[in-house]
């Protein structure tokens, strides 16, 4: 018998890094006797300084109160033993580092350790969740769970559930999350990138094929998407700030070689792989798209992208978004929600398709999909059923 959201009162999290730190942080906040484990007993000891520091800064801003953190420090434990921290959890979050073949160890391990009918999940922004679960002899018992960083402050997460997964193990793993006062989406079908991530593809790819071609300028790509339609960053800004240049090209081969439904079949952008090998990776390097050397942020001027039409980077991003309804991956609620919530976007992309328009998407993006004629792009862009239909019809997502 799975355990349900009633039967939870203990939870572990493998992996003290960041994504770690910050799942178990919530999890004690919100009541759970929470099990941190690591096999470095100095990041443990990082976490649990991180991790008062944190509840520190939630009494101060009103968040938390001191009696509720002081309450949430005392259901914590740090331990390198794994049979003491999975030993009597009902929900187990392995957080460890984002490598297929290092997941799947633990999850061989996790599946010997933790009790018959716990629950175990996996924090991953795109890994692989089948071949984690098929490591095991509970495949049913497996779901993903991506959070976002970072855990204490983001209110999205996503469950992702394999062909293995039945409903009550995906509505329990929402529960949860729900319990920890933050907001769930449900990726129905394990693909490559989930929803977010892979609405998150073609906002980068799109303007750097215009880029590429000489039709538009970075800052004028950047300003139009972060000024004019209000974006936290504007895609190469973006790019910039999460290492998405180094991030894309090294993950390119895994992406091709990805089989699962809705994978990847093209390569990256040639830019990207331009600026990759002069080592320009982002911030961290001092340059990536733009220059930075003692500047944090790029100087993009609010002017620079009077005139670029943005319905350019918009439209192969609802043809994404309305391909993950078309086949059942995600509903186009969740689709928005994930956009808004983990990307910070001003608006969900189906919002964005009804606000033009079905028929002005599709317009625009056969303008986007005839410039990919001599590319392995065009089948990527071509506009998928769903988003024809709709234009055909007049209809809306909503």
């Amino acid at each position: 018998m799975v355990v349900t959201i009633d039967d939870i009162e203990t939870v572990a999290v493998i992996g003290s890094g960041q994504m770690g730190r910050g799942i178990g942080a919530v999890a004690a906040l919100a009541g759970y006797e929470t099990y941190i484990n690591d096999i470095d007993e100095e990041q443990l000891d990082e976490a649990k300084a991180e991790i008062e520091w944190s509840y520190e800064k939630s009494v101060e801003n009103g968040a938390a109160t001191e009696a509720a953190v002081d309450d949430a420090l005392d259901r914590l434990t740090f331990t390198t033993d794994l049979e003491e921290a999975v030993g009597g959890a009902e929900f187990v979050t392995e957080a460890a580092v984002e490598q297929q073949s290092v997941k799947e160890d633990i999850f061989e391990d996790l599946d010997e350790i933790a009790p018959e009918d716990a629950i175990l999940a996996t924090n991953t922004s795109g890994l692989n969740i089948t071949r984690l679960a098929e490591v095991t002899d509970r495949p049913s018992q497996v779901v993903g769970t991506h959070w976002f960083n970072p855990p204490m402050l983001m209110e999205l997460v996503e469950v992702i559930m394999t062909e293995h997964t039945p409903d009550d193990v995906g509505d329990t793993a929402e529960a949860l999350i729900e319990s920890f006062d933050k907001t769930p989406i449900r990726c129905k079908i394990d693909i490559p990138s989930f929803i977010v991530n892979r609405l998150m593809r073609p906002y980068g790819e799109g303007p750097a094929w215009l880029v590429y071609r000489g039709e538009h300028t970075i800052e004028e790509v950047d300003s139009a998407m972060k000024y004019t339609e209000g974006f936290p960053m504007g895609p190469f800004e973006l790019a910039d700030f999460t290492g998405g240049i180094q991030i894309r090209v090294e993950g390119e081969q895994d992406h091709l070689e990805d089989d699962r439904p809705m994978s990847y079949d093209t390569e990256v952008c040639p830019l990207l792989h331009q600026l990759y090998e002069k080592g320009r990776y982002g911030r961290k390097a001092d340059a990536g798209f733009y220059e930075y050397d003692e500047r944090d942020e790029p100087q993009i001027a609010v002017d620079a992208g009077q005139g670029f039409d943005t319905l350019l980077v918009w439209a192969p991003i609802v043809n994404e978004a309305a391909k993950m309804v078309q086949n059942d991956v995600a509903t186009v609620e969740d689709i928005d929600v994930g956009a808004r919530l983990g990307g910070n976007w001003p608006v969900g992309p189906l919002e964005k398709a009804d606000e033009v328009g079905a028929d002005v998407i599709l317009e625009k993006l056969t303008e986007v999909a005839s410039r990919h004629e001599d590319t392995n792009k065009l089948a990527e862009t071509l506009p998928c059923d769903l988003l024809v239909e709709k234009a055909k019809n007049g209809e809306t997502f909503y």
